[in-house]
């Protein structure tokens, strides 16, 4: 894209910023259409879009609804009459495919009256619904990526979470129907599924609007209530929760086989081992009894028993003259370090932090996590468009393994919000999400949602805030403005990894968190975030009762330049002993510092170069060495040097549609060919693809259309195998 282009976009994209302080909207919108027009796939142009027209909606919405709200304080509104124009209200919205409104509409109804049987079932019936699709859209796209095995380990979350869901099936038939081009689909993993005798975590049976109330029972045990708080837990997805309750409830209730069956699939569903058994001494039963498990009790005598022996036949005879006890040293273990790799299903780009820190990436796209003490370590992976993943996690003495996890695509989950406005009268605020009104607790899909606290005599901003997973409530505070302050609101994009430091007009306002929101006078005020191994973000803005918010992106800083080397003479090229293939190549990143280029051709002298990367920089260098003397003895055939191929017919590759319709895509894949004697491609395959998008298969499918001068050796044409690059420009 040409500077001047480049340069009116910014102008644009400005004078969006300074509208949205002015409060007119629909003209930033206008001025944001025109930079896309210059360049369809800018993304960061495509998401402000989406924030602003999310921001007009909820507005929009508000004045709608705000003259026509019934259901208020002092109203005389039936409680029941309320929740079944709630119930009626979430079955439109379900009908009509708007499962998020659903979910509100029995919240608010929930809220109304907390004991509804039908409101509960309902919730746990869309919650399901809501989630179950989305896995299933998720797979479809797995599948239409060649991702088979991804598809699979989505069908079994799906059999996990519904086992009798409607789109199960379809799914199943759609994965054996599927065929993959190079290999056969192996089925057994569906096959599993299809015969898996597992037993649902809840089962919820489907109720008519016409169908009677359930009767409770008088009184819930409190083995019964363990179970129905373990299970709430579990329709959550707080499963990490959900074992730790169920480990103390089967400790406290060892003979409850419901509370036992729910410990075991979720220490099967967390990956935990379970506990070695010591082997005991197997008795011999009586014959006429039948054969079944020992009662608890009988284990329990028999482990104080063996205790019993150790502490009075091994320990009691050291003891000294005067009767003591004498102290036998035990030899401790030693903590050995422990090293496991991590890998990350599903996603092209990610990013993670370990105890807070930014951790580095592997080149094949895994993270390590290594230490030497058994303390617990908090891992927490990020990718946009997913929800983020968060586990606290204790590793054995001297562990090695290798642990893959999954990120749920957004609005997989709900988390429940609980909003607050300081220094207000709760029950003189109106709360609106996403333009409607609802209740001060409600659950949400994770996600983008738009938040405002409404109350006579004051100012209040509607709230762009990004809902993310969470194991517990999620507390919200909306500020309520007197006629001259408005607000400020800073949030880190959802893919920057860690936490950051924030300031205005100089002065820290928060530091270790990921959002801020300040209130400030009217006027002109100086932002700034700082985050760790990126360049600090800064703005000037003039504050009005509009307020400011803004997702902030840092630029992450540099660590590599590029090194570019002239095409002619041809040369194979070696970087600190390692080759990297032959000019002419893409510029290669190196990261800054010193390092050694050798440049070889049979025609010349062999060039060595030492080349010094600067962060952010290009370097380039040529090959000058002088003209190869021939060699005067008459040189062996079969040690004379080979000449390497080179392309004399190239076809350009396809553009994949995934890598079109993302748009902005730059890079190269490497891929090394073996070439016959006739020039013609024997084989290709792929070294390198740090695009993804299907542009490997893509840039396989180009070369082995091309025609090469045949390497030779001695002015013999001979088979040999060549590295080249095909470079995708996709705007």
């Amino acid at each position: 894209m040409a500077a001047s282009e480049n340069a009116r976009i910014k102008r644009l994209i400005n004078s969006a910023e300074e509208l949205v302080q002015k409060g007119e909207r629909q003209k930033a919108l206008t001025e944001l259409h025109k930079a896309l027009d210059i360049d369809s796939g800018n993304r960061s142009v495509k998401k402000r879009i989406s924030e602003i027209e999310r921001e007009v909606s909820a507005m929009r919405n508000f004045k709608k609804t705000r003259d026509s709200r019934t259901h208020k304080t002092g109203n005389s509104v039936s409680s029941g009459d309320f929740v079944d124009e709630c119930i009626t209200r979430s079955e439109d919205a379900f009908r009509q495919g708007d499962e998020v409104r659903a979910l509100q509409e029995l919240e608010r109804a929930r809220h109304h009256d907390p004991d509804n049987k039908l409101v509960r079932r309902k919730i746990v019936m869309v919650r399901r619904q809501i989630k179950t699709d989305n896995l299933y859209d998720l797979a479809l796209t797995k599948l239409a990526d060649d991702d088979v095995v991804t598809a699979v380990k989505n069908a079994r979350i799906i059999f996990n979470t519904w086992s009798s869901a409607p789109i199960l099936s379809a799914l199943l038939d759609k994965i054996e129907e599927f065929k993959p081009q190079d290999a056969e689909l192996d089925v057994e993993d569906v096959e599993d599924i299809e015969d898996d005798e597992f037993e649902e975590f809840e089962e919820v049976e489907e109720v008519e609007e016409s169908a009677a109330p359930v009767q409770e029972k008088e009184r819930t045990s409190p083995a019964d209530a363990a179970i129905i708080s373990i299970r709430g837990k579990i329709s959550r997805s707080d499963f990490s929760s959900a074992l730790t309750e169920a480990t103390k409830a089967r400790k406290k209730y060892p003979k409850n086989k419901t509370i036992k069956e729910l410990v075991e699939r979720l220490e099967k569903l967390s990956g935990k081992k379970k506990p070695a058994v010591v082997p005991v001494a197997k008795t011999e039963e009586p014959k006429d009894k039948p054969a079944g498990k020992k009662p608890m009790g009988l284990i329990v005598a028999a482990v104080v028993a063996v205790i019993l022996i150790v502490v009075f036949v091994v320990v009691k005879p050291f003891g000294g003259e005067d009767g003591e006890a004498v102290t036998v040293p035990v030899e401790e273990e030693v903590f050995q370090p422990y090293s496991v790799a991590y890998t990350v299903d599903s996603v092209e780009t990610y990013s993670v932090t370990i105890d807070g820190q930014a951790a580095s990436i592997l080149l094949d796209g895994s993270f390590v996590v290594e230490g030497s003490s058994e303390a617990a370590r908090i891992i927490e992976v990020r990718s946009s468009g997913f929800e983020t993943y968060r586990e606290e996690v204790v590793f054995q003495s001297g562990e090695e393994s290798t642990i893959s996890i999954s990120l749920d695509p957004i609005g997989t989950s709900t988390v429940q919000v609980v909003l607050q406005a300081d220094g207000a009268d709760s029950e003189q605020v109106v709360w609106l999400v996403d333009g409607v009104e609802a209740d001060d607790s409600i659950d949400l899909l994770t996600g983008m949602h738009v938040f405002q606290a409404v109350q006579e005599g004051f100012n209040s901003n509607p709230e762009s805030i990004f809902v993310d997973y969470s194991t517990g409530e999620l507390q919200i505070s909306l500020a309520l403005l007197s006629q001259e302050e408005s607000q400020v609101t800073l949030a880190l994009a959802g893919d920057v990894p860690g936490t950051g430091a924030f300031f205005i007009d100089g002065a820290r306002v928060g530091s270790g968190v990921r959002r801020v929101s300040e209130v400030f006078p009217f006027g002109t005020h100086s932002l700034r975030v700082e985050v760790e191994n990126y360049e600090s973000w800064s703005r000037t803005i003039t504050l009005d009762s509009e307020g400011f918010s803004a997702t902030v992106s840092p630029v992450a800083i540099a660590t590599t330049g590029r090194l570019m080397i002239a095409p002619e003479p041809w040369a194979n090229v070696s970087i600190d002993g390692v080759g990297v293939g032959q000019t002419p190549m893409a510029p290669i990143d190196l990261e800054e510092g010193a390092h050694t280029v050798v440049l070889t051709n049979p025609d010349y002298e062999d060039q060595t170069s030492s080349v010094t990367i600067t962060a952010g920089e290009d370097s380039s260098i040529r090959y000058t060495a002088a003209a190869a003397e021939p060699d005067q003895p008459e040189v062996i055939e079969e040690e004379q040097p080979i000449i390497p191929p080179f392309p004399i017919s190239q076809v350009g590759p396809q553009v994949p549609g995934l890598a079109s319709e993302m748009g902005d895509v730059h890079g190269y894949v490497l891929l090394d060919v073996l070439v016959g004697t006739d020039g013609t491609v024997q084989g290709v395959s792929i070294v390198n693809d740090e695009l993804g998008l299907g542009c490997g298969a893509a840039a396989e499918a180009a070369v082995r259309q091309w025609v090469f001068n045949p390497a030779s050796q001695g002015g013999v044409p001979v088979e040999i195998t060549t590295r080249v690059q095909v470079r995708f420009d996709v705007e």
